[in-house]
């Protein structure tokens, strides 16, 4: 058995990632929210991809043949994830097309694809990570990242659905007139969260108060089960002495 690797190149045009990331507005009459979006405009990849064979040549009445098993065909891409592996079913498939063959050798086999595969990895991650559309890709990652970031803290201290009214994807300020009054908005909800912390330290206190009265009552012997509970004489008479 032999390893064949074969690269083929295909006709059509494949597409990448997005070259841009643009703002989107969303008017609701009142005010305007500021979202993004990926442009439609992509980068164009190369379009070419491995096809990794199985094969043996032998002899049958005096003419040569060849069995083969295709474990598949991947695009380069494919390679810089770790997607490309022997696996049980092209494990499988060894076994039937070549019965004649150990374990020993099929796994001499995938170990030698392992190997190869590592090559392609290696190859191609580095042309990848060298390319255009990876460092700009990786640019708009950064840059979301820290948008949802912002927004999050913003959020915090200012109310949901405000960032979205000021900000833009790159950070820019489209709303100035909002921006203005952030201080203003920033103060009242301060107030608005002190009120609602002492309305819960409130609460928290009624019920202490309850389950506090409740206790004494119920230690002290006051608290008796109705006439008109379901509980047995037997049972009252247990659950008085718990």
């Amino acid at each position: 058995m032999y390893i064949a690797v074969q690269k083929i190149y295909g006709k059509s045009k494949v597409y990448g990632y997005s070259k841009n990331v643009v703002t989107t507005t969303l008017n609701l009459g009142t005010t305007v929210r500021y979202g993004w979006r990926y442009s439609k405009e992509q980068f164009e990849r190369e379009n070419y991809s491995y096809k990794i064979v199985v094969k043996e040549s032998y002899r049958e009445n005096r003419k040569v043949k060849q069995k083969q098993v295709v474990m598949g065909t991947y695009h380069w891409f494919d390679f810089l994830d770790h997607y490309v592996y022997p696996d049980d079913w092209f494990y499988d498939k060894l076994e039937e097309i070549f019965p004649d063959k150990t374990q020993v050798q099929i796994n001499a086999v995938c170990d030698e694809i392992d190997r190869k595969v590592d090559v392609i990895e290696r190859e191609e991650s580095d042309k990848w990570h060298s390319s255009k559309e990876y460092k700009i890709h990786n640019k708009h990652l950064e840059m979301i990242r820290k948008y949802e970031s912002k927004k999050v803290v913003f959020d915090e201290l200012y109310g949901e659905d405000i960032f979205e009214q000021i900000y833009d994807i790159h950070l820019k300020v489209m709303n100035q007139e909002l921006y203005e009054q952030l201080p203003k908005i920033r103060a009242e909800k301060k107030k608005a969260d002190e009120e609602k912390r002492e309305y819960e330290r409130k609460c928290h206190e009624e019920q202490q108060k309850q389950w506090d009265n409740f206790y004494k009552q119920y230690t002290s012997g006051s608290y008796s089960i109705g006439s008109n509970s379901n509980y047995t004489d037997k049972e009252k008479e247990y659950l008085k002495k718990f």
